[in-house]
């Protein structure tokens, strides 16, 4: 039954109720006139969010933002705003196939909606703003070790795949002597402002602008299957100079039985997609194969940075 906490969160998410919260405790019936929603319905909601730790009851029928849920607000830093309301449409809609991905071991998205998941976007602009906003929104989540890398003997980078930007143009900002490049599809690159960056329109499967001393693959990989994901470590390769660095930021699994989020991302990411998470020896052989050799890897708190030269 888990799906009901999360759609729960979800629905009130959507509602603007943590935004509600934002400057302190309110009672349901003021919750529910400025939301728009029903309060016998509210309350039984967020009777079962503060039961889960998303939201706190201070006394009876009054309800405040926890931890967690302060997450859960537009305006704060690492927002899950957008990213519950991808969660809550097409990416929750493609579970009802989960089965034809037990079955196929690939992607069950195609059997449901025609066309695989990054195509289908292409032709889907609210679904493909809705994308990127989540993707936005968890930069902040992701980045810290890549700040904390040593970039000072660094000239310039290239985000392959970096969607709107909003990754490079961070580290841009915490290292100003960097050059950037932004690289992605011709539709994503068109509207990102430039900000210092240099945008490139292409794909990273067939190539990625070559000499640069540093690439970033920022949750990339684990979108797609090995052989696809050493096909974009070759298109890498190709483009990376002997001295230069291939940083990759991704999740890397864990092989002790403990409950963890990166066991659920993994499956949702072939159920969506196709794709998979990575433990660390998982990583050192891809990493093989595509032409690199795994040097070192920082963990985060919501991220790894796994740090790769050229083989020889």
């Amino acid at each position: 039954m888990g799906f009901i906490v999360s759609r729960a969160v979800c629905a009130v998410t959507r509602a603007g109720v943590p935004d509600l919260l934002a400057d302190g405790p309110r009672d349901v019936a003021e919750l529910a006139a400025a939301s728009g929603t029903d309060p016998g319905a509210l309350g039984r909601f967020l009777r079962v969010l503060s039961a889960e730790g998303i939201l706190i009851e201070p006394e009876p029928g009054v309800y405040a933002l926890s931890a967690a849920g302060n997450l859960l607000r537009a305006d704060v830093p690492g927002s899950l705003r957008h990213f519950t309301e991808l969660m809550s449409a097409e990416a929750y809609l493609v579970w009802e196939a989960a089965e034809e991905s037990l079955r196929s071991g690939g992607s069950a998205f195609p059997s449901m909606f025609g066309r695989p998941y990054f195509t289908w976007l292409t032709e889907q602009p609210e679904a493909a703003e809705r994308f990127d906003r989540a993707q936005a929104g968890l930069v902040e989540l992701r980045l810290l070790p890549l700040l904390e890398w040593d970039w000072s003997e660094v000239n310039s980078v290239v985000d392959v795949g970096g969607g709107d930007g909003a990754l490079l143009r961070k580290v841009l900002a915490a290292h100003p002597h960097l050059s950037g490049t932004l690289l992605d599809l011709p539709h994503v690159v068109e509207n990102v402002q430039g900000d210092g960056l240099v945008r490139v329109s292409g794909n990273f499967l067939e190539e990625v602008p070559k000499g640069a001393d540093v690439y970033v693959l920022s949750q990339i990989l684990h979108d797609w299957d090995d052989s696809d994901a050493v096909r974009i470590l070759r298109t890498c390769r190709e483009a990376v100079p002997a001295h230069g660095r291939l940083l990759v930021v991704e999740q890397i699994l864990r092989d002790d039985g403990v409950p963890d989020p990166v066991l659920l991302l993994d499956l949702h990411m072939l159920v969506l997609l196709g794709g998979r998470e990575r433990a660390e020896p998982e990583w050192e052989r891809l990493f093989a194969a595509g032409g690199f050799t795994l040097t070192s890897t920082r963990t985060g708190p919501r991220s790894a940075l796994l740090e790769a030269r050229p083989s020889e």
